[in-house]
């Protein structure tokens, strides 16, 4: 009796193409999204997917940031001049 709350459950979840992580787990990787996106010289599309996954944890003006980053990379990599990124600023 007690099994089948389990069962729908875990069935729900399948359905609906959902892992469940605990909380911690989530926040942790969270933290390290932002260490990274902060950090590491990346593709500029990789900032902006970055950016929205982190707002989506909670930081606020993350995908500004993200776009922002994006910017600089592109200027980085010769596709921008960063004045228009400073402009965004």
């Amino acid at each position: 009796m007690f099994c089948k709350p389990k069962i729908y459950f875990a069935i729900a979840a399948l359905l609906a193409g959902c892992t469940v992580v605990p909380a911690g787990t989530a926040h942790r990787a969270c933290e390290l999204l932002q260490t990274a996106s902060s950090e590491a010289d990346l593709a500029p599309a990789w900032y902006i997917e970055a950016g929205a996954v982190l707002e989506r944890c909670g930081r606020e003006n993350a995908r500004a940031e993200g776009e922002l980053r994006a910017c600089f990379a592109e200027a980085r990599n010769g596709y921008r001049d960063s004045k228009e990124c400073e402009a965004m600023q």
